[in-house]
């Protein structure tokens, strides 16, 4: 009832924060149910003024959504670049995705038709007349359901300190034309991301199907100052994202190595952070600009910007936040400061041992299948996951014998790689970002102790947390952590 009620809202008021707007559907849907012919329809909240009262609990929400962005925060540039045009698959996979290092590649998506159509605000509006997608929050208690249109009037007047941010997983299944914008482009300009690159052995996830495989692709749509706070990607998952329009501002910290401000469990089930960017670059900037300076380079955080036009490579187990910082371009969603971008997350010879391992031992932190009951849920993914790299490597064969000749082809070579997989899997994890934690660790009984007598929020012990790490010494530039594996939605 209360997701119903949320989709409502978002079609018939779409001014004010996602609190306003709940309210007004409320009230409205509670009258209707009343049928009583003498109510009154809901009035919109207006703010209050009231002058001589001042509260630093008010204006510290209000300073987290309305921060200026500060030339220091976007002048550093310490991820590899590398134009596209100079990137072979080789080169990419044996330099970039098999040392784990993040990657800028320049104009990989300068020819992709989105990169023009997409600026067009009344194309994407026309693609997308009558669906919904999906926006989220992390101060949301549910996700909500907008179209387009109104998803943009929202963006117009959001006063939030956590904005809903569009992060829809079907949209290609929705909208077709918006896959056909894109897809082919980037196998174009990027083959090392292609299916049907063998040479690239990518995207193994799809020996499952497309229904039955955990989410991988997004269309992702925010205002400027929105974005996702630090997270590891799901599944051991490596990923690409691609701006279309407004440029994404970039933080990441190694495998191993936590963000200030960001406080995970040992087993990594449990994450204490502030809960907006603008909290966390208003807190922990200086904290983080001394990381830049730690002895061990392996240490040291590493950013950039994306503009339109380039693809980000981020690489399995890297901690990483993105602000979206519009564009100079003023026209079309540029002059309203509106983002766009889509990512996809996969797997590939690289990271196939430790996504093993992931199943395996990690089955509680399995996101993207849960609530879908086609898909392969948790508890069978590791099992599922072989017998499709054993089987066929395409989620959709015929009874041709030239299909089933390439099947057995593709049978031979993911079981090689499946055996050699399986062999560093058992050896331990290859990268650094988890950790086996012994389930009796004195650690981990402590913190499970404190967490089932303490009746606060996760966002209040993230801001004691904060509080505790701000009263250290300015020198203490504590780094390493036990593993953890996180998804922003």
């Amino acid at each position: 009832m209360l997701k119903k009620r949320m989709k409502t809202r978002t079609d018939k008021v779409n001014s004010g924060c996602w609190k306003d707007i709940y309210a007004y559907n409320h009230h409205l849907w509670s009258m209707k149910q009343s049928q009583s012919k003498s109510a009154q329809p809901p009035m919109l909240h207006t703010p209050i003024s009231i002058s001589g009262i001042y509260s630093d609990t008010f204006f510290r929400s209000w300073l987290c959504r309305s921060f200026a962005l500060q030339p220091s925060w976007l002048s550093t540039h310490t991820v590899a670049t590398v134009s596209h045009s100079d990137l072979t698959t080789p080169k990419f996979i044996k330099e970039y995705e098999e040392t784990n290092t993040p990657l800028l590649i320049k104009g990989a998506s300068s020819n992709w038709p989105a990169l023009q159509k997409w600026k067009d605000t009344n194309y994407l509006l026309k693609v997308t007349d009558g669906k919904s997608f999906r926006a989220t929050s992390g101060a949301a208690p549910l996700p909500a359901q907008f179209t387009l249109s109104n998803y943009i009037n929202y963006c117009d007047s959001s006063t939030e300190e956590a904005p809903l941010y569009l992060f829809d997983r079907t949209f290609c299944a929705k909208c077709p034309q918006l896959l056909e914008d894109f897809d082919e482009g980037m196998k174009e300009s990027c083959p090392f991301w292609s299916r049907g690159n063998e040479e690239a052995g990518h995207d193994l996830f799809s020996v499952l199907g497309e229904e039955r495989r955990p989410d991988y692709q997004w269309l992702i749509v925010g205002p400027k100052r929105s974005g996702s706070s630090f997270h590891i990607d799901p599944n051991c998952t490596h990923a690409w994202n691609a701006p279309i329009i407004g440029r994404k501002r970039w933080i990441f910290y190694p495998p191993g190595v936590t963000p200030p401000g960001v406080y995970p469990s040992p087993n990594g089930d449990d994450v204490c952070m502030p809960i907006s960017l603008g909290e966390w670059f208003l807190t922990f900037w200086d904290q983080h600009a001394e990381r830049r300076k730690d002895p061990d380079v392996s240490k040291r955080p590493l950013e950039c910007t994306a503009y339109p036009g380039d693809v980000l490579f981020v690489p399995h187990g890297w901690w990483h936040l993105v602000l979206n910082i519009g564009d100079d371009d003023d026209s079309g969603l540029n002059d309203r400061g509106i983002s766009v971008a889509l990512t996809r997350n996969y797997v590939s010879a690289s990271n196939l041992s430790d996504v093993l391992r992931f199943v395996d031992t990690r089955v509680q932190q399995i996101s993207g299948c849960r609530d879908r009951g086609e898909a392969v849920q948790p508890e069978e993914l590791g099992r599922e996951f072989r017998n499709g790299l054993l089987g066929v490597r395409s989620d959709n064969t015929t009874d041709g014998s030239e299909e089933k000749k390439d099947c057995e082809n593709c049978r031979g070579k993911w079981a090689e790689l499946l055996e050699r997989s399986e062999v560093r899997a058992k050896e331990g994890w290859g990268c650094a970002a988890w950790v086996d934690v012994v389930p009796n660790d004195a650690s981990c009984s402590r913190q499970s102790k404190e967490k089932k007598g303490s009746g606060t929020s996760i966002l209040s012990r993230a801001k004691t947390s904060t509080e505790q790490a701000n009263s250290k010494t300015s020198g203490d530039i504590a780094a390493t952590s036990p593993g953890f594996s996180f998804s922003f939605l």
